[in-house]
């Protein structure tokens, strides 16, 4: 396997983990407010509050996991990115 294809994987493993970092947070709140709602005999007050936390920590990872790609992004350099721009299309020939 060439890093073209390391590059390529790893890239789809981080497309892969955002979904989860905003998924199981969600889920896990509603669960959580859920079992608690049930063991207090409250309407859903803590499953809808729990609901509400786990969007915002959801969404929180995503951003914080776009801002670490970026970042790789741009400690490559611009130079980098034309000439993985360029190999790119010399492999799909």
């Amino acid at each position: 396997m060439n890093d073209r294809e390391r590059q390529i994987w790893r890239e789809a493993l981080r497309a892969t983990s955002l979904g989860w970092d905003l998924a199981l947070p969600i889920f896990g709140g509603v669960l959580v407010g859920y079992v608690l709602d049930r063991s207090l005999a409250t309407p859903y007050v803590f499953t809808l509050g729990l609901l509400l936390l786990g969007i915002g920590v959801g969404f929180y990872n995503v951003l914080r996991s776009i801002h670490r790609l970026d970042q790789g992004r741009s400690s490559r350099g611009a130079g980098d990115e034309d000439r993985d721009e360029t190999n790119y299309e010399a492999a799909s020939r």
